[in-house]
């Protein structure tokens, strides 16, 4: 049996009230941490991107400009020049695509089919073109932009990266479809003097950049998008983007209308959305996510609960260039710039001229309406178009006279004296003739 001095019962009442002090405290900083994150976003991604999809606004981004891989979200850039062809009346909706036998042999593969190409079926455009946007067809894919390079893969790829290095997009692909070259060789679709584990590498900022690009090029695109399934013959397409309505990560608030997902082992899960938000339609792009879907939504909803559209009413503005004042009026009647919920709305609009030289042709952009708001949080930026033609001046030429030669002018210089001595002799000798 232990005896306790008072001295030592009092040492351990110390000890005890502090251990119950500190237990408190840790109790009740796990609350508080606990409360803190249920309060912060939880979305999670290695890369995240949000932007107005008219105005091209970022409203969010994580890593947005970090190059990596992003899987089947490259095909919206074959979509988006499969689309320009067939404006530019070089391929046609109806037009039957060639599919060769390695391409019929990958769709029916289980690890990157989707949409089985029979061998006794022809396919058109319009059934590829829903094959890889809903179904993620990798076959379908890679035939379209076949079809569209000419009928050679290595100059579709090509045109890929010229579209981007014109838009200004670090982005570098070696496929139409998104696979990996370690798949792709098994096809014989590897580009020559790639890497055999070379992959495409894209930031979210430029395959967001994208969409938007193939909603301006294809706005009824969103028809097909928000489809969960769709048909093509007797195959039916299963749309892979489960925020759509009847899927399970289906959200009313959220508006979602598309547009791709994506996955391969080294991107991992991707999808870049189209939806709408306070009447503009706006484009997030998620890039290698464990919990893709949760994440998307929950992104989509902080970004909604956080800024709000304001409209600033723009006027025509007289430019000069080059030395002749030309006025312009906006592309849009107003600039909506997104701002913070609760913060200063006041803001100044500047107009920039990026035309210097003559000749302007009437609706070609002169200049641009610059919009900012006070606290330089965003910037919406409208060009301004031309009202009229102005054609370059004529330039006047010179006449010139050709210069006579010193020697020549010695001459004739020489014979007008001796010319005006003969006229006076002869003028003499009438004088003198009787």
């Amino acid at each position: 049996m232990l005896i306790f001095t008072k001295s030592r019962k009092q040492k351990l009442n110390k000890i005890i009230l502090m251990m119950m002090t500190l237990m408190s405290i840790l109790t009740m900083s796990a609350i508080s941490l606990s409360a803190k994150s249920a309060n912060q976003p939880k979305f999670q991604a290695k890369e995240a991107y949000v932007m107005d999809a008219t105005t091209g606004q970022v409203l969010y981004q994580k890593n947005g400009n970090n190059k990596r891989p992003i899987a089947s979200l490259s095909k919206l850039m074959t979509l988006y020049l499969t689309k320009k062809a067939i404006d530019n009346h070089q391929i046609s909706w109806e037009q039957k695509v060639p599919v060769d036998a390695e391409l019929r042999r990958m769709s029916k593969s289980y690890e990157v089919g989707g949409f089985r190409i029979k061998h006794s079926k022809e396919y058109t455009v319009r059934d590829l073109y829903k094959a890889a946007l809903i179904a993620s067809s990798n076959s379908s894919a890679i035939a379209l932009g076949k079809l569209v390079g000419g009928g050679n893969n290595m100059e579709f790829v090509r045109m890929m990266n010229k579209q981007a290095h014109d838009w200004g997009l670090d982005a570098t692909f070696v496929s139409s479809s998104g696979l990996d070259n370690t798949d792709l060789s098994k096809y014989h679709y590897q580009v020559p003097h790639t890497s055999a584990k070379a992959q495409n590498m894209v930031s979210a900022k430029a395959i967001s950049t994208v969409a938007a690009k193939v909603l301006r090029i294809f706005p009824s695109i969103t028809k097909w998008s928000k489809q969960p399934s769709m048909k093509v013959g007797n195959q039916v397409l299963v749309n892979s983007n489960r925020l759509l309505p009847g899927s399970a990560f289906y959200h009313k608030s959220t508006h979602v209308d598309g547009l791709k997902t994506g996955f391969t082992v080294n991107a991992g899960l991707c999808i870049t959305v189209t939806y709408w938000h306070a009447g503009r339609h706006l484009i997030a792009t998620i890039i290698d996510s464990n919990t893709l879907y949760t994440s998307m939504n929950k992104l989509i909803s902080t970004v909604n609960q956080r800024y709000q559209p304001a409209k600033v009413a723009l006027k025509s503005h007289t430019f000069s260039i080059d030395g002749h004042q030309l006025n312009a009026t906006p592309q849009t009647p107003e600039a909506v710039i997104w701002q913070r919920k609760g913060t200063n709305g006041s803001h100044v609009t500047n107009y920039s001229a990026i035309k210097t030289s003559l000749p302007i042709t009437k609706g070609q952009t002169v200049g641009n309406a610059i919009v900012k708001l006070a606290d330089n949080s965003s910037t919406a930026v409208v060009p301004m178009l031309a009202t009229t033609n102005v054609h370059e001046p004529h330039k006047k030429e010179k006449q010139t006279t050709p210069k006579e030669s010193l020697l020549k002018r010695i001459f004739g210089f020489v014979g007008s004296i001796f010319a005006g001595i003969y006229r006076l002799f002869v003028d003499f000798v009438k004088f003198m003739t009787p």
